[in-house]
Parts: C-alpha cells; structure tokens; sequence
C-alpha cells in the first residue's frame, strides 16, 4: 500500500506540475507577445511581415546548409575523372596521401601535384580559381 501511496503521489505531482508549468509558460508568453506588438509598433512594421521575415531567414540558412551538405559530398568517381583527363578538360589534380601511403604506393594520377593536408591548408591561395580543382588520398 505504501508503495501505491507513492507512486500515486508522484504522479499527481508530476500531472499537476504539467499543466501549472505550461499555465506559467503561457502566462509568459502573453508578455512576450505584448512586448512584441509594442516593438512592431515602434518599428512600423506589422507582425506578419515580422513573421515574413523570419520565414525567409530560416529557408535562407536551410537552403545554405543544403548547399554546404552538397559540397561536402560532390565526389567523382575514377571512370568519370579519367573520361575527364583524357577529354582534354584542365583540371587541377592534387594528391593528399600522407607520405606512408604514398612511399607504400609510389603511383599516382598523372599530372597530379603530391601535397599534404596541412600544406593545403596553409596554401589555399595556391589553388587556382578559373579550374575545376580534384582532390584524393586513400
């Protein structure tokens, strides 16, 4: 029985504690949305085009993260990069393979400059910009 008490207890607890918190979160969203109004107000602006605003921001930074999650995932395969070099295309091939692997495995794609991570870092500027840059380690 007093196992039931307690549980019981904890529950009315937790039930009441629910809705006084969301009674107390929304008592201090009025406030908010007073003190919003009075803003758009001194501004000259109204609410919706507040809420317009907001809109175009959050779908701004989705379509960045978008475009960011592309660029780390644009990838080439080995077919497509060799159809690429032998089209003739100008491509700036860069080898980053640290130098174990590549006194491992001494070959590498033609015409590529052998480069380390940090090195490419530290250089960036070395790259240029009017060419399709490819980069490959192991």
């Amino acid at each position: 029985m007093w196992r039931f008490l307690l549980f019981d207890a904890l529950g009315t607890l937790l039930w009441a504690g629910t809705f006084l918190g969301l009674g107390y979160a929304l008592q201090r969203g009025d406030r908010t949305v007073r003190r919003a109004r009075r803003v758009h107000a001194r501004l000259g602006v109204s609410p919706s085009s507040s809420a317009e605003l907001a809109c175009y921001i959050a779908y701004k930074f989705i379509a960045r993260q978008r475009f960011l999650r592309e660029l780390r995932i644009a990838r080439i395969g080995v077919d497509e990069l060799k159809a690429r070099i032998d089209s003739g295309e100008s491509l700036v091939i860069v080898d980053l393979r640290h130098a174990l692997d590549v006194a491992a495995d001494p070959e590498t794609i033609p015409g590529a400059f052998r480069m380390d991570a940090e090195e490419l870092q530290r250089r960036s500027d070395w790259l240029p910009r009017d060419r399709e840059v490819i980069l490959f380690c192991t």
